[in-house]
């Protein structure tokens, strides 16, 4: 039988919630405020802070710069499977490896 929580213990849950998040809100007020400050002191429009966004890779941390570039195919067989060469090795060659086929036989002309 699973182990339930009183109901006491989860309102004092919903209310040390409820105390984190009223903390992080106001540190957000905080820096809103700060970066209000220094958008009026530098006199910025919004089209600068777009440009300083998108600068900044919209925010977003550690993105891969060739994120979402495709890579050519190494590796093709008769039925149209195909394999870059990069991640887990498909089913479909290692059925073909198993039956006694070379891998350099699936090679794409280009890729050698």
């Amino acid at each position: 039988m699973p182990r339930t929580k009183s109901l006491s213990v989860i309102r004092a849950q919903i209310r040390a919630l409820e105390k984190r998040a009223k903390t992080i809100e106001s540190k957000a007020d905080k820096r809103i405020t700060e970066l209000m400050k220094l958008i009026s002191r530098h006199s910025l429009s919004l089209a600068d802070w777009k440009r300083a966004v998108s600068l900044n890779n919209g925010g977003k941390r550690g993105a891969a710069p060739r994120k979402g570039k495709p890579v050519p195919v190494k590796y093709a067989d008769d039925k149209g499977n195909t394999w870059t060469g990069r991640g887990r090795l498909p089913l479909w060659l290692v059925a073909a490896e198993k039956a006694g086929r070379k891998r350099d036989s699936f090679l794409v002309k280009s890729a050698k």
